[in-house]
């Protein structure tokens, strides 16, 4: 069973550190770039026989969306896909998906990390505020750029009606007359990447672990969004990679801990194995706290059959919080 924990801003003594995981029956972190490329802690974690996952964002790059606005990708609505801190780049832009599996590759190639965990590769979605009521036709639909829509027509021999300017009613036209054949091409166009990935960084390093993570939403969830808001199609994916983590924040969701499993469960169905959950340690977005006992449930849920493990989000919070810590420590021990 994979019990990790996402780091991103290590503070303290590392070598103490490793130790607390170790405490913890951490076997796996999840860390950046940057933390990894520290040789202390990639040397830490080969002595302590931890895995480390290096996390590499896809299609959240606001650094690129800043040199080059028009790899922005664009809603059914004929807007930018910006909402709060979350911003996308178009995912079929050809030079962008081949500039990322470069990096990707250099990354495998000069640290030799023990797995790749692969985020954000997606279409735009602002899940972390998508709550139970929503409805697919409330959830912003991406991409209708141009470049898009030529691709779409090139891949599936559908042919759009010329002259058509307004990107609101394109996109109506598209999801109300080919809305499989857009979905399908969505899910394609994530999948492709994936693979593409994935080939490239076993031929430099045959057994690394792959994890992807992905929405939160059970196949029939708000429509079945996963599929054509996200575009992350579960059963393909699962084929190639090693896990699939499902960020199941129920707390953010405003959802119960029992949900958790609810997700793990509903996508084992759909791909019968390799199913870690990320769950949350302290409040994000709402107000309300974690507490200590709502904690411990959804540990509880998260570790369930069929489940193969547990991500805590985040260290830095677990650090900070000796009663969170000990609940952990203690429903692990149980399970």
């Amino acid at each position: 069973m994979l019990i990790g924990t996402k780091v991103y801003n290590l503070q303290g003594n590392q070598k103490d550190i490793f130790e607390k995981w170790r405490f913890l029956n951490f076997n796996s972190i999840f860390v950046s770039t940057s933390l990894y490329s520290n040789l202390e802690f990639r040397q830490l974690a080969k002595d302590n026989d931890i895995n480390v996952f290096v996390i590499f964002p896809i299609f959240y790059d606001p650094e690129a969306l800043e040199m080059n606005p028009g790899l922005y990708s664009i809603t059914n609505e004929g807007e930018k896909a910006i909402e709060e801190w979350v911003r996308f780049v178009c995912p079929t832009r050809k030079e962008y998906r081949a500039k990322k599996i470069e990096e990707i590759s250099k990354i495998i190639t000069e640290l030799n990390p023990d797995g790749l965990s692969l985020d954000f590769i997606r279409y735009f979605v602002y899940w972390e505020k998508i709550y139970p009521e929503r409805t697919l036709d409330s959830i912003p639909n991406c991409c209708f750029c141009s470049y898009c829509l030529k691709k779409f027509q090139e891949d599936t021999e559908v042919i759009l009606p010329e002259g058509i300017m307004d990107t609101h009613i394109m996109a109506k036209f598209i999801l109300k007359n080919y809305a499989t054949k857009w979905t399908k091409w969505k899910c394609d166009v994530v999948y492709s990447l994936i693979q593409e990935i994935t080939e490239e960084v076993r031929k430099i390093k045959p057994k690394i672990l792959i994890n992807v993570h992905v929405v939160p939403w059970r196949k029939d969830d708000f429509g079945g969004a996963i599929k054509k808001i996200a575009g992350q199609d579960l059963t393909e994916i699962a084929k190639i990679v090693d896990f699939i983590s499902p960020m199941c924040y129920s707390h953010m969701l405003r959802r119960k801990p029992s949900w958790i499993h609810d997700v793990v469960k509903d996508m084992y169905e759909q791909t019968k194995d390799k199913i870690v959950p990320s769950i949350q340690v302290e409040k994000c977005y709402l107000k309300a706290e974690i507490s200590k006992k709502e904690f411990g449930l959804m540990i509880t849920e998260a570790i369930k059959t069929p489940s193969d493990g547990v991500i805590f989000w985040s260290w830095e919070k677990i650090q900070k919080n000796i009663e969170k810590k000990e609940q952990l420590k203690k429903s692990l021990v149980l399970s």
